[in-house]
């Protein structure tokens, strides 16, 4: 291989601790990555003690998987830094460094290899990224974009555009990217002219410059700053957005009218999985239509993109369901798991029981989205005493008269959700395996 070739020959190096996902979308951005060029050497990072399946899935998608016990803080970090030194030696061939990861403690080595007048192509979660790392990118995408399900309406008639004026939608934009600043800086990061742009995109995904008549975003940010939105400070490329010091009463009603547009989704979400009928796209436009909700008036022309915009959110999520059909799930943040579990784990799992540690957490939202479960369903069925029964039933015939937090919870969601004695045990013991522990049903 050489440098002549005309594809770029690329290595990837992945802080997994910083940026994941779900494995379609592991696997959807792999498959992106082949397509750019000739994979030389792919690595993944991280403390996969207890990510045995996440390490499995990554090795079987030809990923190095390079284990890094968790004993001091950013060991991964390190580890994965001193792995691109080594390379930039060995394999000159390379053109192009894919790093996914949006931790800043990476600037100076994404610094050294745009020095080298390589290729520098980072993927990320755009919400939590140092804008150092978009600053230096020849190419950046936003780790969600990879995990995008077509949402189309079987009847387009139940899933209509809604239009507003070009004027209307500046000032609905303008707000949004009041919220697209608020949120790189609570992220404790620049709110960079490149950066905000990528969060913006990533918060609004019918966001378009040239839709609004502007020639560029630098336009739309200039516009933005005499309608009063924002102020932009320093020259190109160096500018810096920030909120003015009062907001006018129309920008703070557009902002609680989109707060609000989001609550009442995720609300109808929510009572949907509650009533057994998780929500696809058609049937959920009906029901925000029934509640009179008009997503044109925060900005939305159609369905997909308000539940998308919802979904990089972190507040609902888009799974497929049955065949070719998708549904729209509520999305717990793991802060969110973390407070309900100080405040309930010894009433619901059992006075010497702590709170999980976080990738335990993490493991646990993901299981009850899986399921299409939510959270105050798990604690209906913890509390629940016919599922209780059949618990307490499989430990007596196990042998056993405790499980952990993670499987105790999978294990009353499959139950509640109808699953029987032989398949919760089943998909239980597959959690188990590392533990040597084995359920079994009542004979």
């Amino acid at each position: 291989m050489t440098k002549s070739d005309s594809k770029p020959h690329i290595s990837v190096f992945w802080d997994f601790e910083n940026v994941h996902e779900d494995f379609r979308t592991h696997r959807e951005m792999t498959k992106a990555i082949h397509e750019v060029g000739t994979v030389v050497k792919a690595y993944a990072f991280a403390d996969w003690t207890d990510r045995r399946q996440g390490a499995e899935e990554l090795y079987n998608l030809g990923y190095d998987v390079i284990h890094v016990p968790d004993n001091r803080d950013n060991a991964a970090d390190y580890r994965m830094a001193a792995y691109i030194t080594d390379h930039m030696v060995h394999y000159p061939e390379t053109t192009c460094y894919v790093l996914i990861t949006g931790d800043g403690d990476f600037k100076l080595i994404a610094g050294a290899i745009r020095h080298r007048g390589l290729g520098l192509w980072v993927i990320s979660n755009p919400l939590i990224t140092a804008s150092e790392m978009t600053d230096l990118a020849t190419k950046y995408t936003d780790v969600h974009s990879f995990r995008r399900i077509s949402l189309d309406c079987p009847d387009v008639g139940r899933c209509e555009e809604r239009i507003r004026s070009i004027s209307e939608m500046r000032h609905i934009m303008g707000a949004k990217l009041q919220e697209a600043i608020r949120t790189v800086v609570e992220a404790g990061n620049k709110p960079g002219l490149g950066n905000v742009k990528y969060v913006m995109q990533s918060l609004n995904q019918d966001f378009s410059d040239k839709d609004l008549g502007f020639q560029s975003w630098n336009d739309f940010t200039g516009w933005a700053e005499s309608e009063g939105y924002v102020v932009r400070e320093g020259a190109l490329p160096a500018t810096i957005l920030r909120l003015p010091d009062t907001l006018s009463e129309q920008m703070s009603q557009l902002s609680k009218e989109s707060r609000e547009a989001f609550e009442t989704l995720v609300r109808v979400v929510e009572e949907g999985i509650d009533e057994g009928r998780p929500y696809t796209l058609p049937t959920l436009n009906e029901e925000l239509k029934d509640r009179g909700l008009d997503i044109s008036e925060v900005g939305y022309t159609n369905l997909p993109d308000f539940v998308f915009s919802a979904e990089t959110r972190s507040l609902v999520r888009v799974m497929p369901y049955g065949g070719d059909e998708v549904v729209v799930l509520p999305y717990c943040r793991v802060d969110r798991i973390r407070d309900w579990f100080e405040k309930n784990v010894r009433r619901l799992f059992g006075e010497s029981v702590n709170v999980p540690k976080p990738l335990f957490l993490e493991k646990i939202r993901n299981m009850i989205l899986e399921n299409g479960s939510t959270l105050p369903q798990l604690e209906e069925y913890l509390q629940d005493e016919k599922i209780g029964e059949e618990y307490r039933a499989i430990l007596k015939s196990s042998d056993i008269t405790f499980l952990p937090p993670y499987q105790q919870s999978l294990a009353h969601i499959l139950l509640g959700k109808g699953q029987s004695c032989a398949e919760t045990v089943e998909k239980v013991n597959a959690e188990l395996s590392p533990l040597g522990i084995t359920l079994n049903c009542p004979s």
